[in-house]
């Protein structure tokens, strides 16, 4: 019997590196889990892995930007349990560009892809979770949210943003049995992460880490199952980093 046996939850960008690891990981703990992505297809391919193991899934293609997409994926994981108890908003993206090249439209699309997706996800639920009184919403922000970075500004401030939408919205809800995280990645060797490097730029990037190497999807996971598990329920409106140290020199 897993930590979260039989818990219902939405993992947004859930074909991706750190979203599949979740939905593994959530998986093997005992969920039953709404995979969405912007992808259909790498959705249906996650769902497949974990259903082959047992697991009750279904895929949602989802634009976690666009409020009616977001509703209907809501509405898709209503239709086939009843409630929703977890929600995990991993979907987001990003872009290498100096703040003086950067177009309006190009700032908009980074910030609704990262902050916007997260107010609109949470908001989706929270309706659910509040007549049950009882939910966990994780939110992936990041170490860039925090320190910066010279040519993500847009990323950087998104992500600064969903840390302090995390604590503001676990403050909303400390009385109503929801508890609300969010977890700051540092440098996590994704497939999409990792094909941006050569061998030797990214054994640079791991030199600049003070444990002298990078993270792995399922570190991000194991930081989330810790944040949805009901022993946990005391900690609220906190932001777990999962980094290395690479904050700490």
């Amino acid at each position: 019997m897993g930590v979260i046996d039989n818990k219902i939850a939405i993992v947004t960008g859930g074909g991706g590196g750190i979203g599949g690891a979740i939905v593994q990981r959530f998986a093997r703990e005992g969920a039953k889990i709404a995979v969405a992505d912007i992808n259909a297809d790498t959705a249906q391919a996650r769902v497949k892995e974990i259903a082959d193991r047992g697991t009750d899934a279904i895929a949602v293609k989802a634009d976690v930007a666009n409020k009616q997409s977001v509703q209907d994926m809501v509405k898709a994981a209503l239709d086939r349990w009843g409630k929703i108890d977890i929600l995990v908003n991993v979907a987001g993206g990003a872009m290498r560009k100096n703040v003086v090249d950067t177009t309006a439209e190009e700032w908009d699309k980074i910030v609704n892809m990262n902050l916007k997706s997260v107010f609109l996800c949470s908001q989706a639920v929270l309706p659910t979770m509040l007549k049950a009184k009882y939910g966990k919403i994780v939110s992936i922000s990041s170490i860039y949210g925090f320190a910066g970075n010279a040519t993500r500004a847009s990323y950087a401030a998104a992500k600064a943003g969903v840390a302090v939408f995390t604590k503001s919205l676990a403050l909303e809800h400390v009385k109503d049995g929801i508890n609300i995280n969010a977890i700051a990645p540092g440098r996590i060797a994704t497939p999409a992460v990792r094909g941006h490097y050569s061998d030797e730029a990214w054994a640079a990037a791991e030199a600049q880490i003070p444990m002298g190497r990078t993270g792995k999807p399922e570190n991000i996971a194991s930081a989330a199952i810790f944040l949805v598990q009901d022993e946990n329920n005391y900690i609220t409106g906190q932001t777990v980093h999962v980094n290395g140290a690479w904050l700490n020199w």
